[in-house]
């Protein structure tokens, strides 16, 4: 059984729904989304709670299926760990009398307070589609709610007009453009190939970005891999993990090629922080006002995620 693609699907100006929590009596969520945000209202025994999640904090959302869960299990937009179980569409671990659809949207809050205590929670918002009989229905509905969201974080990062931007095809803020990734193992004192993994591929996965990793293997192989490697197919952007250092290689490198002033031109390159020296990560967060200090992966990754650039 397939995902109904997101191309058969125009978004919508704008969607609204009624959800509701299975652990708890008289408890609703009105859900809506426009091009302002996602708002969340919620109410349980008359009493109304109103919580706005911006676009621009949104990095991607996924439909999936889920496998059969335990009746305490709360569906609702959340923070909490639950006990769900996501599973794959390929496998055969999910209940099959279960035809709801589940709209997985991640986002990235600032939490605001005193300059140094401002920083970016995760929270996951959870909304279960069950209006149907069948599932392809609802995985339809779910599938509307995701391009449309998913339209909206195109327009708020490209500052245009929602009527004039828009590809059904993307999937990720930065579409089908690859980021090359060059992640130098020995920063980090050693740990940069295991922050890379446990750090940064969540949030890639989130954002569903499309990229490539290449692990240095030597001194000077990210400044041979640039000059001689075909970079205009990573116009995602080329990001280093690791410090200052391989940075200057990657861009001494490009100096060297035949291409460079063209390519510089339209070529992005970001860093990760992993080594001693990271001035241009927090320069980079700074310019956008992220609150760098408090989690310098977190942030520099959403940065790359988001497809948010500065010039140097």
């Amino acid at each position: 059984m397939s995902e109904v693609e997101d191309d058969f699907i125009a978004p919508s100006p704008t969607l609204e729904e009624t959800f509701y929590i299975l652990s708890k009596r008289n408890a609703v969520y009105r859900v809506k989304l426009s091009e302002k945000g996602l708002c969340m209202i919620k109410e349980v025994n008359g009493n109304v709670k109103t919580e706005t999640i911006a676009l621009e904090d949104i990095i991607g959302c996924r439909c999936m299926r889920s496998k059969r869960f335990d009746q305490k299990c709360i569906w609702h937009p959340t923070t909490r760990k639950g006990n769900l179980k996501v599973v794959d569409e390929n496998s055969a671990d999910w209940d099959e009398s279960d035809v709801s659809a589940y709209l997985y949207i991640y986002a990235y809050v600032l939490k605001k307070g005193k300059v140094k205590s401002k920083k970016r929670e995760r929270i996951v918002i959870t909304l279960r589609f069950r209006s149907y009989d069948r599932y392809e229905d609802n995985m339809k509905e779910a599938q509307k709610w995701k391009v449309t969201i998913k339209y909206y974080m195109d327009c708020t990062l490209q500052r245009c007009h929602p009527s004039s931007f828009y590809n059904p095809e993307k999937t990720s803020l930065l579409g089908d453009a690859k980021v090359l990734f060059i992640l130098n193992p020995k920063s980090g004192v050693g740990k940069a190939r295991e922050t890379f993994q446990n750090k940064v591929v969540p949030l890639l996965t989130e954002g569903d970005l499309n990229y490539d990793l290449h692990v240095t293997r030597h001194a000077h192989d990210a400044r041979n891999i640039v000059r001689t490697q075909n970079m205009w197919q990573y116009m995602g952007g080329v990001v280093v993990i690791g410090g200052d250092g391989i940075l200057y290689e990657v861009i001494n490198g490009l100096m060297e090629r035949p291409d460079w002033e063209s390519l510089f031109s339209e070529l992005k390159l970001g860093v990760i922080p992993c080594g001693s020296g990271n001035g241009l990560a927090k320069s980079v967060s700074y310019a956008f006002s992220e609150p760098y200090d408090h989690s310098p992966i977190l942030v520099s990754t959403l940065n790359v995620v988001r497809g948010m650039s500065t010039p140097l």
